[in-house]
């Protein structure tokens, strides 16, 4: 079974609010499965980086994911 994105994300968070790094690795592999960040990806990653509370890790993790994907 597919999980979207946002799927993902809701699981991650509702255990404890906190997204490990383990977690960011498994959400990087999910967005990047396809080899494209969509621009729905994008919002949805900005809104959950903006919002959420992230191990250190994970944070930088997903972040230069997005930078990476707003560059090209």
């Amino acid at each position: 079974m597919t999980r979207t994105l946002e799927e993902a994300l809701k699981a991650v968070l509702t255990d404890d609010n906190i997204v490990s790094t383990y977690e960011a690795r498994a959400i990087r592999e999910l967005i990047m499965a396809d080899g494209v960040v969509s621009e729905d990806e994008k919002a949805l990653l900005e809104k959950a980086l903006a919002q959420n509370q992230f191990e250190e890790r994970a944070f930088d993790l997903l972040s230069a994911l997005l930078l990476r994907a707003h560059m090209k």
